[in-house]
């Protein structure tokens, strides 16, 4: 099955709600799983296991976090656990939809209450592509 954009964003909707054990109608496309929706780092893994299952794709554990330093050592992107500049600019470029929520200071901790609805989209049609995340 591979469903138009639309349609996929409703899925995505759908496993975000499931996982959370919320009204689907409360998911929007800009509703960040975490301030909005109550998501903790346990539930991020129920969506992308649930993703995964809805659209027969891979997200390999620590896939994401590989994906925002691209090239960068994990010492570039975060020295002492504090993303660099250089880091910053990445997380803009791969997360458009919370650039502005992307400040100095920001510790790779924080990176998971950048994520909303739209992340997870973006990352399934990035996979359904052949991308990786």
């Amino acid at each position: 099955m591979n469903p138009s954009a639309p349609a996929r964003a409703e899925v995505v909707a759908g496993c975000i709600a499931d996982a959370l054990a919320v009204d689907v109608a409360g998911v929007k496309l800009d509703s960040n799983l975490m301030a909005d929706l109550g998501a903790d780092s346990l539930a991020f893994l129920d969506i992308m296991f649930r993703l995964e299952q809805a659209f027969d794709i891979q997200i390999t554990r620590g896939e994401m976090e590989r994906a925002a330093r691209g090239e960068m050592s994990e010492e570039e992107f975060a020295p002492g656990g504090v993303i660099s500049e250089a880091g910053l600019e990445r997380l803009r470029s791969l997360l458009p939809e919370a650039a502005e929520r992307i400040h100095p200071g920001l510790r790779t901790g924080q990176i998971l209450t950048l994520f909303s609805v739209r992340t997870f989209v973006n990352m399934v049609e990035g996979k359904l592509q052949g991308q990786s995340v």
